[in-house]
């Protein structure tokens, strides 16, 4: 049989069981279709809103009422809560009850005109640092507009300039996603990883579900085994994931409104490439262990732990030399630095290197695969 029958009565062979099996259907359909929506919907806000916080007045004076209608008046934060003592505010904060505690001390108002101001602490809870740091800057923002504001008031009751020295001005631009958007942020990070783990997962369940014991004798013999059966083989998996790919870039994009100011197209083709040569390590190791469990447990291991080393939630580059060795051996790294670069409008011949290097995740792992096949098996 040539290369083409090969292909088609193995495309053929695999459609006719992911037919018969909902559990194997499913997790091409359903189970892509209820991340991409999970996701979605827990990041559809963007950003924090009315966060929860407890304010620990100590001074009841003009100065802290002012802070505390400023806080109030934020979005990103409400006061859930006004204890009495700093015990009872760590306690809210221990119970997750409250993100963020605002202490105002006694003296604050007094402190604008004397030297010996008391400090305004703002705790937060850095366990949850994303949402604790939230709230700490809401909190920040709020207290800082109202000391600046009460501060000139002060000077101008007794009767000082309101600015004798005028210091250099620092000025920050944020330059991409200025809303601070977690939607965008984290869409970006997420939904791509998910793909990507589950692409792993699905091809050592097709490809483990073709061992007898140790042995793919019969497959071959079934489907007439090399590359050709191969590719039929992995073709109905890669067609449905890149498509739940390119589904999400279009509710990110397309439907959200978020701009892809470089090329969308390569994204695409580059996320094609990712699910390819994940589908290819995970052949590896099926064929080369000749066994599932194995398989599963390696493909979890380096397609699972891929969004935590890819260097888009923590940074890298004060990590160990394993840290930073294990980020380059995998292929979503790759993937995710021309993602982003392209969302930011990068282009397109800086994606190349990424391109070359996803190329070679596909080449390899398949090249080995071959030679495997034509192991005499025991």
């Amino acid at each position: 049989m040539d290369f083409g029958g090969r292909f088609i009565g193995t495309l053929r062979r695999e459609l006719a069981h992911l037919g018969r099996d909902r559990w194997d259907l499913g997790m091409l359909t359903l189970f892509p279709a209820c991340a991409i929506t999970v996701v979605a919907a827990m990041l559809i806000a963007a950003v924090p809103r009315g966060l929860p916080v407890a304010v620990l007045d100590q001074s009841n004076g003009t100065v802290s009422r002012a802070i505390v209608r400023a806080v109030s008046a934020s979005p990103a934060v409400t006061i859930a809560a006004r204890p009495t003592s700093m015990v009872e505010a760590e306690r809210l904060a221990r119970a997750g009850q409250v993100w963020a505690i605002l202490s105002i001390p006694e003296g604050v108002d007094r402190g604008l005109t004397r030297t010996d101001t008391p400090a305004i602490q703002i705790f937060y809870n850095a366990s949850f640092l994303t949402i604790g740091g939230s709230a700490e800057s809401a909190l920040q923002s709020a207290v800082s507009a109202v000391l600046a504001e009460k501060g000139l008031d002060a000077l101008r009751a007794r009767g000082l300039p309101a600015v004798r020295i005028s210091p250099p001005k620092v000025q920050a631009t944020v330059l991409f996603n200025p809303q601070t958007s977690f939607e965008w942020y984290l869409q970006a990070l997420i939904q791509p990883a998910v793909l990507h783990l589950l692409t792993a997962c699905v091809v050592v369940m097709a490809m483990g579900r073709e061992l007898r014991g140790k042995s793919l004798t019969e497959w071959q013999r079934e489907t007439g085994g090399g590359l050709a059966a191969l590719l039929g083989k992995l073709t109905p998996y890669l067609v449905a994931l890149t498509c739940w790919g390119a589904v999400w870039l279009i509710w990110l994009c397309g439907v959200r409104g978020w701009a892809m100011n470089g090329s969308l197209p390569l994204t695409l083709f580059a996320q094609g490439l990712l699910f390819a040569g994940t589908a290819a390590i995970s052949l590896l190791l099926v064929i080369g262990v000749r066994k599932a469990s194995f398989a599963f447990s390696a493909s979890a291991l380096y397609a699972g732990s891929a969004l935590a080393y890819s260097g888009g939630t923590l940074p890298l580059d004060g990590g160990s030399g394993f840290a930073r060795n294990w980020s380059a051996a995998l292929p979503f790294t790759h993937y995710l630095r021309l993602q982003m670069d392209q969302f930011l409008g990068a282009p397109v011949a800086v994606a190349l290197p990424q391109i070359g290097v996803l190329s070679l995740y596909v080449v390899v792992p398949m090249a080995l695969v071959m030679l495997l096949l034509r192991r005499p098996e025991a």
